[in-house]
């Protein structure tokens, strides 16, 4: 009788009639001081409350028993909350948290000289996440994750164990009766049935520590400098702006239009009102190619608010561009801006002649170079 009552509650994931349930029912064992078993394919993830102490000891010494364990780890609600944690934060570590979260990311940060939210945690939990360790942060993908955050008072401190073939039960049953948890959760999907990438912020830019679901090629995308230029159809000005400010980052960092990326930028173009997947105006394709650039295989976009969000700048064409903008996506105001330096529209060309299209580009191109002037690219 006494064995049976160490026997963790089980609950396959798959077949619960009521993913809330599920919620409430991990949220009830968290807050009462224990801690709980995710498991995922080839994987167990241990959590526990960060204001239960007890439990994240727990938790942390069967974790440190496994091989192959990844240090704790907080989860956060969301990216907006990193820099409650990282008071000294970045830009390029708001930036890859803003577009690595949620997800199979971890971020890495160096021990901060400020008080953040982390001093408010116990002295116990405080130490795994302070010299000798780092403070690692994420957000889960799973949303059954995130609901239960939003549940709770504080973060979960969690731990990845690999436990390769070993079925759950095999790994529950080899734990200390003194050692196992309240709550196991089985069939899990998404980011944690899949490898976890690790990445690290350092002082002068970021490193793989650990490659998995998002590649270090895909990693280098987040971490680069987006443009975003805007205008109605995404088949005029706006691609026209992207394919110079291709060629003048290019030729300001000496490599060719097609390395941008490698080199920690990225341009984009989209429309408020396009429909996807049209080619770009027939004049805009010739003056862009008599400039050097191209727009042969441009196909327009329809402007999503993860778009816009994920940009470090928002380039409008027009008053009403950037209004409509910032009234669906207000948060990014200080990131969006008119593309003209004093605040003019840029006119239309569509429908006109090829000179007008001419005109135009030089007009886009004598703004870009000021822009990359004001921001430093060089």
């Amino acid at each position: 009788m006494a064995e049976s009552q160490t026997q963790p509650e089980r609950i396959d994931l798959g077949r619960a009639e009521d993913p809330r349930d599920v919620v409430h029912r991990i949220v009830a064992t968290l807050a009462q001081g224990g801690w709980i078993a995710l498991a995922g394919a080839g994987q167990v993830v241990l959590a526990a409350s960060a204001l239960q102490p007890a439990a994240v000891d727990g938790a942390g010494q069967v974790a440190d028993d496994e091989p192959g364990s990844l240090p704790a780890t907080l989860w956060l609600r969301g990216a907006e909350e990193v820099s409650d944690w990282v008071p000294e934060l970045s830009l390029l570590g708001a930036r890859l948290a803003r577009r690595c979260w949620p997800g199979a990311v971890t971020l890495m940060f160096p021990p901060s000289r400020e008080c953040g939210l982390l001093q408010r945690l116990e002295p116990s939990v405080q130490a795994r996440f302070q010299p000798p360790h780092e403070l690692a942060l994420s957000v889960p993908g799973e949303g059954f994750l995130r609901d239960t955050l939003r549940l709770l008072p504080g973060p979960i401190v969690a731990r990845m164990i690999e436990r390769g073939e070993e079925s759950l039960d095999d790994w529950l049953g080899r734990l200390p009766a003194e050692a196992r948890c309240r709550l196991a959760i089985d069939a899990l999907p998404g980011d944690l049935s899949t490898a976890v990438t690790v990445a690290r912020i350092t002082p002068v830019g970021w490193e793989m520590v650990r490659a998995g679901a998002v590649n270090e090629a895909q990693l280098t995308r987040m971490a680069g400098t987006i443009f975003l230029f805007v205008c109605t159809g995404n088949t005029c000005r706006s691609p026209m702006a992207e394919a110079l400010c291709k060629l003048l980052i290019a030729e300001r960092l000496g490599c060719q239009p097609e390395e941008l990326e490698s080199r920690g930028y990225v341009v984009l173009s989209g429309g408020i009102a396009a429909v996807s997947g049209m080619p770009a105006a027939g004049n805009a394709i010739d003056v862009i190619r008599d400039r050097g650039g191209t727009l042969d295989d441009h196909a327009s976009r329809k402007l999503t608010v993860d778009l816009v969000r994920q940009a470090d700048h928002v380039l409008a064409m027009t008053g009403d561009h950037l209004d409509t903008l910032l009234e669906h996506v207000p948060e990014v105001a200080s990131r969006a801006r008119l593309l003209h330096p004093d605040g003019l529209d840029v006119p239309d060309p569509v429908g006109a002649d090829r000179d007008t299209y001419r005109r135009t580009a030089e007009a886009i191109e004598a703004y870009l170079r000021r822009l990359l002037d004001d921001l430093g690219v060089t």
